[in-house]
């Protein structure tokens, strides 16, 4: 099948040196020997989900901690991927990364075989923070990160920070930011922390010992230069292409143990288990979309970032009411949140049009 809507290329990486304490994510440690014959099924996975793609425009390796695969696994998989998709001149590859496993030979290598932008993950300067959500970093392998990093050729670099616990003052995430800001950065993930089900912090932190410094975090982070185009997303003058792409409601396809793809009306999920995924990695369970479901998602995710959603997929009068009562604005036919964090109480309030 002619995959023509798809452009983006998810790949993920499941393995860590460790489990922190707040991830929900498809993520295992001490399964390093693991690690070759997963990027073989990996490899036969690609082959087959690219089959009938035009051209790549974005391609992003998450994780758990991509770093932790080599150079040389990168090579196949890369190779792989010119062999069956065409890619953009122009084309963005991000890998997630950890700053305790980045050194330059790895840094330099990916950066040799295409890849335009990494995203590190920082979380906190602060060491007992750090501690807090068993990071196994420190602040002295945050700085020399992103220092091979951009030394290496990477101009796009992008770190993630975690806020709102029980650590967190005012004072304190005004020191974080200005940590950031000296970095050679020019785009910051910023993710209030959330008690998932299951993650080790769920069973020892209580919600009611989180703060909320949602809009104290975006004004500080804006008097840095980080303009606010997503909930959790800020950019000096790089926003990344691949998750935009995700918030415009584009396709896009997913390969690795427990990726997600859409394709039309139908998301296809991967198996979540490492070993029954490389024992059939082609394998996927499909849910199929009512077109209710493909408007929520994309109102949902449009509000949310400065893409907006298409006015002519919602009711007049609600739309109305929202530019009256200065809840949103009105660009270029595009409806966008005057505040991103309310945007989920938005899409929840309003109604679609006749779907058909």
């Amino acid at each position: 099948m002619l995959k023509s809507g798809v452009s983006s290329l998810y790949i993920h990486i499941p393995f860590c040196t460790s489990k922190c304490g707040y991830c929900a994510f498809n993520s295992f440690s001490g399964l390093e020997d693991l690690k070759d014959d997963y990027v073989c099924a990996l490899i036969q996975d690609i082959q087959e989900s690219l089959e009938g793609t035009p051209t790549l425009q974005t391609i992003f390796v998450g994780g758990g901690t991509p770093n932790t695969l080599e150079v040389k696994h990168y090579e196949v998989i890369f190779k792989t991927i010119t062999t069956y998709a065409h890619l953009d001149p122009d084309i963005e590859i991000t890998l997630e990364a950890n700053p305790d496993l980045l050194d330059r030979a790895w840094c330099g290598g990916l950066k040799e075989l295409g890849a335009t932008r990494l995203s590190i993950g920082v979380q906190s300067f602060f060491k007992d923070k750090l501690e807090f959500l068993q990071r196994t970093h420190n602040d002295q392998e945050i700085r020399q990160a992103l220092d091979t990093a951009y030394k290496s050729g990477f101009e796009n670099l992008s770190i993630d920070l975690i806020y709102n616990t029980p650590l967190d003052t005012k004072e304190r995430l005004m020191q974080e930011i200005q940590q950031a800001s000296k970095l050679p950065i020019n785009h910051l993930s910023a993710y209030s922390l959330t008690l998932e089900e299951n993650t080790k912090l769920s069973k020892s932190v209580r919600s009611q010992d989180l703060f909320q410094f949602d809009g104290f975090l975006k004004t500080q982070l804006e008097t840095y230069g980080f303009k606010h185009y997503e909930v959790s997303n800020y950019t000096k003058n790089y926003p990344c292409r691949h998750n935009l792409a995700y918030w415009r409601g584009l396709e896009y396809l997913g390969c690795g143990a427990g990726s997600v793809g859409r394709i039309h009306n139908q998301r296809f999920f991967k198996s979540k288990d490492i070993k029954a995924y490389m024992a059939k990695p082609s394998g996927v369970k499909i849910e199929v979309l009512s077109p209710q479901d493909l408007w929520f998602e994309r109102v949902f995710l449009g509000l949310r970032c400065a893409v907006g959603v298409d006015c002519q997929i919602l009711k007049p009068a609600q739309v109305q009411t929202l530019l009256e009562e200065q809840i949103c604005d009105l660009h270029g036919g595009q409806l966008t949140a005057k505040d991103f964090f309310l945007a989920d109480e938005i899409a929840l309030w309003l109604e679609p049009p006749a779907l058909s």
